[in-house]
């Protein structure tokens, strides 16, 4: 019931919380498979998609427990 109404009421955020984490998956998935052509563009790629995917983590929990109006 918690969970249910947690979503209802929070899927703007959680849906733009969740764009930004599929982002950082595919530069991630990117990086790997630009690795043997160019090993700077996928170090910056695989770097910005590590953060991308954490802060997005970070944030869908703290937006999941708390919410974005508490």
């Amino acid at each position: 019931m918690f969970i249910q109404r947690s979503i209802e009421l929070k899927w703007p955020v959680l849906l733009f919380e969740g764009i930004f984490l599929i982002g950082g998956m595919m530069l991630i998935a990117s990086g790997i498979r630009i690795r043997k052509k160019s090993k700077a563009s996928a170090l910056i790629s695989l770097l910005i998609g590590t953060a991308l995917v954490l802060v997005s983590l970070y944030l869908l929990f703290w937006t999941f427990l708390l919410g974005y109006n508490s």
